[in-house]
C-alpha cells in the first residue's frame, strides 16, 4: 500500500490520509501517485504529497493536522507546546529542557510530563 495525504492549500496543512495500491501510485515520491490523487480525489487543484507508513521518506507517517514542510521535505506535527523548538533535521519538537533519563529496570519508572509553566518535566500523581 502507498500512502497518500492531502494538504489544505493556503497552510499545507494535511486534511485527509488515503491508501491506493502500490501498482497505482507507482515509485514512491513519484508524481506519478500524487497526480493520480488529484484525479481520483479532487481535481487538478488539490494537492497531494506521499507519506510512509514506516518514516522511510519524509521523516514521519503524517495525520491530519500534520503540516508538510516543503523546505525540509518532510511533515511536522502539530507543535506541542509553545517554548519547545523544531528540530529542521528530524522534523521533531524538541523541549527546552532534554526528558530526563528513565532506568530501564527499575520496577517502577516514574510518569513525567512537560509543564510548560515552570518549563520543566514534572513527575505525575499516581492515584
Amino acid at each position: 500500500m502507498a500512502y497518500f495525504t492531502k494538504l489544505k492549500p493556503s497552510t499545507n496543512v494535511v486534511v485527509d490520509v488515503k491508501a491506493i495500491g502500490d501498482d497505482v501510485a507507482g515509485e514512491d515520491m513519484s508524481l506519478e501517485g500524487e497526480e493520480y490523487m488529484a484525479k481520483a480525489y479532487g481535481g487538478p487543484s488539490s494537492i497531494w504529497k506521499q507519506t510512509s507508513d514506516t518514516g522511510a521518506f519524509r521523516k514521519h507517517f503524517a495525520g491530519k493536522g500534520w503540516t508538510w514542510r516543503e523546505d525540509l521535505d518532510g511533515f511536522v506535527a502539530p507543535q506541542p507546546y509553545p517554548s519547545w523548538t523544531l528540530n529542521t533535521t528530524t522534523c521533531e519538537w524538541e523541549p527546552p529542557v532534554p526528558l530526563p533519563e528513565i532506568d530501564p529496570e527499575s520496577d517502577n519508572p516514574p510518569s513525567i510530563v512537560w509543564d510548560e509553566d515552570t518549563q520543566e518535566w514534572v513527575p505525575v500523581s499516581q492515584p
